[in-house]
């Protein structure tokens, strides 16, 4: 991705990609980067236009790059985040959601079939970042703390508080939350923990420091995928990610 965007930048520079940089690229890239010449000469006043948004996105890259490297512990070597799949998969996709955004709930069962149909190869990290309700009101917490406190009290309760919280199609208030918690036994959770807090704190921080607008977000590997995915869509992605892990273990 990111060579093919150098590559582009480089066109629209001088319009003619050199025969290094071609090689790199696959056959559907170097036909598209003929479309984009063809394109750039018939109407150069686009060229400084589209460099200018070329070097922007290449920074926001590195940024992105810098700032995994920065929570790198924090997301991957993490117990108190809860997990799908087995923990020695050789991939971990990262699930950054809430649950109170219908197209996290509507991903969170493409990751689970994911997980089961690739039992030694993916591994879900989830990472809750509570955007659409902060606190619920009467409660004075959120149904990611609730989740996670489960996660840490009462791990044999938590797939089932999971598998609720992602049925519910509305926001979660202090009726839906406390429902569940009866049904479950897990009310104590409900209570606010201070280390529960921090976490969801940091993961916030997180959230903002690589640029993520808006949940579900994905991080496979080095690439951030932002939005809902359907499984189809999704698993060529893991695929290309395990071929490339498995290529690097070779080598």
């Amino acid at each position: 991705m990111k060579k093919t965007f150098i590559a582009v930048a480089l066109a629209t520079a001088s319009l003619v990609a050199t025969p290094t940089i071609a090689s790199e690229l696959t056959q559907q890239q170097q036909t598209n980067l003929g479309k984009i010449e063809s394109l750039l000469a018939d109407n150069p006043e686009l060229i400084d236009g589209l460099l200018t948004n070329l070097n922007m996105y290449l920074v926001q890259q590195d940024r992105q790059a810098e700032m995994l490297a920065k929570y790198q512990d924090w997301i991957f070597k993490n117990p108190s985040h809860t997990t799908m799949g087995n923990d020695d998969a050789t991939l971990t996709i990262v699930n950054v959601t809430d649950y109170n955004c219908p197209f996290c709930k509507k991903l969170d069962p493409v990751l689970a079939q994911l997980a089961e149909e690739m039992p030694n190869d993916v591994r879900v990290v989830n990472i809750y970042v509570p955007l659409k309700k902060q606190d619920v009101e009467g409660l004075g917490t959120t149904s990611a703390e609730f989740a996670l406190n489960v996660w840490q009290e009462q791990r044999e309760s938590y797939d089932q508080v999971h598998q609720l919280l992602v049925r519910r199609p509305q926001m979660h208030d202090k009726s839906s939350l406390t429902r569940i918690a009866d049904a479950t036994g897990t009310k104590a959770s409900l209570e606010r923990q201070q280390d529960t807090r921090l976490m969801i704190d940091k993961n916030y921080q997180m959230f903002t420091e690589l640029g993520m607008r808006g949940t579900p977000a994905m991080i496979i590997g080095d690439e951030i995928i932002g939005g809902y995915m359907p499984i189809d869509r999704l698993r060529p992605i893991v695929e290309d990610q395990l071929k490339k892990l498995k290529s690097e273990k070779d080598y």
